[in-house]
């Protein structure tokens, strides 16, 4: 039986810069970055939506030294919305994020010359919430 309050997003993309990783005194990781994805559309040169990912715990730890600019991923998570108000403007901002829970490298970084994927997959396709 489904929930009727299901938040699940599954998505493939490139990432789009270097991972922003963040290690906190409690022992926490944060890794950030933005995810390039196609939507279907008859149009051959759409430009991708940029989607920002955070990503805490050991998966944090694989996306940091795993990914990089241009790496195609898969991922799997849950849609939040990041509120706060503009200090210039003082207008209500809304950003959508998805933390991510499942993270799976899907192909070599065509920046890179490295043949650890495979490796880094079977760490990084666990459930991580240690948040």
């Amino acid at each position: 039986i489904m929930s009727d309050n299901l938040n699940v997003i599954n998505l493939v993309g490139r990432v789009g810069q270097k991972p922003d990783t963040q290690y906190f005194e409690s022992g926490a990781v944060l890794t950030k970055l933005s995810l390039a994805v196609n939507r279907r559309t008859s149009k051959k040169e759409e430009e991708p939506d940029w989607v920002a990912l955070e990503i805490w715990g050991k998966i944090a730890e694989v996306a940091a030294n795993y990914t990089d600019k241009g790496s195609l991923i898969g991922i799997q998570g849950e849609l939040k919305l990041d509120e706060w108000i503009d200090r210039t403007t003082g207008q209500q901002r809304v950003k959508p994020v998805i933390r991510v829970s499942h993270l799976e490298l899907l192909g070599s970084n065509p920046n890179s010359h490295s043949n650890s994927d495979n490796q880094a997959e079977q760490t990084a396709n666990t459930t991580q919430n240690d948040f």
